[in-house]
């Protein structure tokens, strides 16, 4: 029984503190002119955001890069160069606007 007038007890401390919370904290931000909305706030973290494909593709083709560094015979980097080409890891970016 003490259990249970302990638990109804806390239940309503909580749900008293919860609706004074409430009026208490503003929910919304408000401006002065009621027309204007504001900006999206996420558009500023995407911007914070490094960007992932380029991280990806400058880790997938620098190892070819290096590689390529230490061919000293040209038939062979000749070779290896008309390799990348065809293979797309030439490492030149792609145009824009396309996928």
């Amino acid at each position: 029984m003490k259990v249970a007038i302990s638990f109804i007890c806390g239940a309503i401390v909580c749900s008293l503190l919860l609706i004074g919370a409430k009026t208490v904290i503003p929910t919304r931000a408000e401006t002065d002119d009621g027309n204007d909305l504001s900006e999206n706030v996420t558009q500023s973290f995407v911007d914070l955001l490094p960007d992932i494909e380029k991280i990806y593709r400058e880790s997938l083709i620098m190892p070819f890069k290096k590689a390529e560094s230490k061919i000293y015979d040209e038939d062979i980097a000749e070779f290896y160069r008309e390799l990348l080409d065809n293979t797309g890891l030439r490492g030149e970016t792609p145009e824009e606007g396309t996928n």
